[in-house]
């Protein structure tokens, strides 16, 4: 089993807002598990993990980059960008465990991405 991460992106007055998960009080990007013996994709199991969650619409995202975290227990994980245009109307989709914060609020959480792992998935 192997554990991948994601986030949304979206940019409000030229700032970045990122789309975390409330876990016992801590900010956290999303993870879900993939059973690689149920012949899973990663990239699938993030879209069926926010389909399950409430989001009814995925035409305005867009694939960003592909990075890699490091979460709590020192393992590592791929960690999915999404961009989004309108992030009222994916928040509002959402239970409430999950918001859109700035960078600045998600400072330590930032730091775990390992940037030199980053890939574009530009068009």
């Amino acid at each position: 089993m192997t554990v991948v991460a994601a986030t949304v992106i979206a940019y409000q007055n030229e700032i970045p807002y990122f789309l975390v998960e409330d876990v016992k009080g801590k900010d956290e990007f999303l993870a879900v598990n993939v059973h690689q013996h149920h012949e899973e994709t990663s990239l699938g199991m993030i879209l069926k993990s926010f389909a399950a969650l409430g989001v009814k619409d995925f035409d305005s995202w867009r694939l960003g980059e592909l990075a890699t975290i490091k979460l709590p227990g020192e393992e590592q994980a791929p960690l999915y960008s999404f961009h989004v245009t309108d992030f009222a109307k994916v928040e509002k989709d959402l239970p409430k465990t999950l918001s859109f914060k700035s960078g600045d609020e998600l400072r330590d959480l930032l730091m775990t991405i390992q940037p030199s792992t980053f890939t574009s998935f530009d068009e």
